[in-house]
């Protein structure tokens, strides 16, 4: 896909007509706007100014639309798209999403009793269309996880959201977008933008700091 000379092949032509879109950023936010765009029969443009996925998406949580923790505010929609999404990352990505289990002790005195975690490991279990949780025993818990304190140690359950490498899921998607007909390149910063006698932004200056040329191109695109 990104083969020999591929970065002297794109500089060649990106200037040559006006793109239907140009996406600043190669995180997971614009490897998902350049695959649906492409998908849409749009002529897209990808710029990350260092390497694909070297900001925040590099940084993540490494979960998988964990959201169990929607429970307890009665984000109950929200909850619910969230888990059947990691679901179907989980078939759909299984080299790079994968089942992560949580183990919640359950105290004398905590906040949250056990009866409602008890709700709460079933709910977001019965949201996904799965069964996978489990509760524990005081002694089962203490021989699982030897470093809990055990005073005041009632229990335990263990739920399951997933974990994923983020950076591998950023390139898989740029990977899908590019053989699809999309353009995507790194060390490519956006240094200012074109616009219009209007004011209307039309397109930016690039600068290549991927080479020793320094090359620098002003690219118009309609988005």
């Amino acid at each position: 896909m990104w083969t020999q000379g591929w970065r002297d092949r794109i500089w060649s032509e990106i200037d040559d007509k006006p793109w239907d879109i140009i996406i600043i950023g190669g995180g997971i936010t614009g490897a998902g706007v350049l695959r649906e765009a492409v998908d849409a029969g749009l002529r897209v443009l990808l710029l990350e100014a260092k390497d694909f996925s070297f900001g925040t998406s590099s940084r993540s949580s490494k979960l998988v639309h964990g959201g169990f923790r929607y429970l307890r505010n009665r984000q109950y929609d929200l909850t619910r798209e969230s888990v059947r999404e990691r679901e179907w990352m989980l078939r759909a990505a299984k080299h790079l999403v994968t089942p992560l289990g949580f183990c919640m002790p359950s105290y004398k005195h905590s906040k949250t009793p056990a009866w409602q975690m008890d709700v709460g490991v079933i709910l977001y279990d019965l949201m996904a269309s799965k069964w996978a949780h489990r509760n524990f025993s005081r002694a089962k818990l203490l021989k699982e996880c030897p470093a809990l304190n055990p005073e005041g140690l009632k229990g335990g359950h263990l739920y399951f959201d997933a974990q994923m490498d983020d950076s591998r899921l950023v390139l898989r998607i740029l990977q899908e977008a590019v053989a699809a007909g999309g353009t995507a390149i790194n060390y490519a910063r956006v240094t200012g933008l074109l616009r219009t006698t209007e004011g209307q932004a039309c397109g930016v200056i690039v600068q290549d700091q991927g080479s020793s040329e320094m090359r620098e191109k002003a690219v118009e695109a309609r988005v």
